[in-house]
């Protein structure tokens, strides 16, 4: 499993939930901070018996009860997305840096869109109970359990050199569409990322997956 402190040089001030897949009611409550809802999401969070602290969007998801027992701002505008319209909401509020949930999950050309929004933010991180994404600018060290699964996309593209993974990146180009490294596997608990030029979209799997790749790392 994922070192729990990995990513402790960001301090999350937020959580933003999309109407897609979400963590567990466990995850969400033990990160004790704010809950933003994106439209939609709120009824996935009452399900879980959680109550964000407010709900924004067109609103034409959530029920006129719900409504009725929460913070909500409604905007209209069709020219975003709700995404936009709550994490606009993040930032005029000082909310940031935040971890966004909610971004896989249901429709495909939602989840297209939620991560062609994602990469353009700053400082944050989507998850959920699987897996960890984050946009790399730079370099950065994290402590990862051996074996883990690790994929690297150049968001068009980027320059990259790593260390510590079984398929190493020496000074490569990745370009998307086009070449990237899908389901690397982790061969060394720090591993090193290093991006040149450009933005790497980088998503971890937080558990370890027992399989023929993993075999080959022992």
């Amino acid at each position: 499993m994922i070192n729990d402190n990995i990513f402790d040089f960001l301090e999350f001030k937020s959580i933003l939930c999309l109407n897609g897949k979400l963590p567990s009611y466990k995850m969400l409550i033990n990160l004790n901070l704010p809950i933003i809802a994106a439209d939609g999401a709120v009824n996935r969070l009452f399900n879980m018996g959680i109550m964000p602290n407010i709900v924004i969007g067109d609103l034409d998801s959530v029920s006129s009860d719900l409504l009725c027992r929460i913070l909500h701002l409604k905007d209209l505008d069709q020219n975003y997305s709700d995404f936009q319209k709550a994490y606009r909401y993040i930032t005029s509020n000082n909310l940031n840096p935040s971890i966004i949930c909610g971004i896989s999950g249901g429709f495909l050309d939602h989840i297209l869109n939620n991560i062609n929004i994602f990469i353009k933010l700053e400082n944050n991180i989507f998850m959920d109970d699987e897996i960890i994404g984050f946009c790399l600018h730079g370099k950065r060290t994290l402590k990862i359990a051996i074996g883990t699964k690790i994929s690297i996309f150049g968001i068009p593209s980027c320059k990259i050199t790593t260390q510590g993974l079984k398929w190493e990146l020496n000074n490569e180009l990745l370009i998307f569409p086009g070449r990237n490294s899908s389901l690397n596997r982790i061969k060394k608990q720090e591993i090193s990322i290093e991006v040149f030029d450009g933005t790497a979209l980088i998503i971890i799997y937080k558990n370890i997956i027992n399989d023929a790749g993993l075999e080959e790392i022992k």
